[in-house]
């Protein structure tokens, strides 16, 4: 079963330009500030795993089966039978049918948005619509709604070790 993911083009590679941009930033922060510490490069570095956290962690997943929306550090996860509907009215949104709404961060409600209609949500409106179209052919829409929130700690673990991996090889060796 393969995981579909959803996120919005700028929003996700500005963070990324932003991140590299800031990581560069604390690599040379590392190489050429050796007197002042380790504090300046941890300090951006903790920055760039948030920027990576709000920017590409950040998304709305789906499978044939559910909906995954993560938002930052926790992950909502819930049956495409448990949504009655998905709608770009103050940002997107994603209406359960025990009526809890799900939202997403990087698809959040903004003021330009709520003037023009969130023209820039209409492919991920449309990707998630399908999806729960599809969804809805052969399933059961009967019961509670389950809604398990989580932390994907394998991914954040891994970003953090990455980024501060070898900012930390750095501080060592130059220090």
């Amino acid at each position: 079963m393969s995981e579909n993911v959803v996120r919005r083009p700028f929003f996700t590679w500005l963070s990324t330009v932003m991140g590299v941009a800031f990581y560069a930033c604390a690599m040379g922060a590392a190489v050429f500030m050796r007197d002042d510490g380790y504090a300046p490069p941890l300090v951006v570095a903790t920055f760039v795993v948030f920027l990576w956290m709000t920017g590409w962690h950040s998304a709305i997943r789906f499978t044939d089966s559910h909906l995954i929306v993560t938002n930052i550090v926790v992950t909502s996860t819930v049956a495409w039978s448990g949504v009655a509907r998905i709608t770009a009215d103050d940002g997107l949104c994603i209406r359960l049918r025990d009526e809890r709404e799900l939202g997403s961060i990087a698809f959040g409600g903004s003021l330009i948005g709520a003037f023009t209609g969130y023209p820039t949500y209409e492919k991920a409106l449309r990707i998630l619509c399908k999806a729960h179209k599809k969804a809805r052919r052969g399933g059961k829409w009967d019961g509670t709604v389950q809604l398990r929130r989580s932390v994907r700690w394998r991914q954040l673990c891994a970003a953090a070790a990455l980024i501060y991996g070898p900012l930390l090889i750095v501080l060592a060796v130059s220090g």
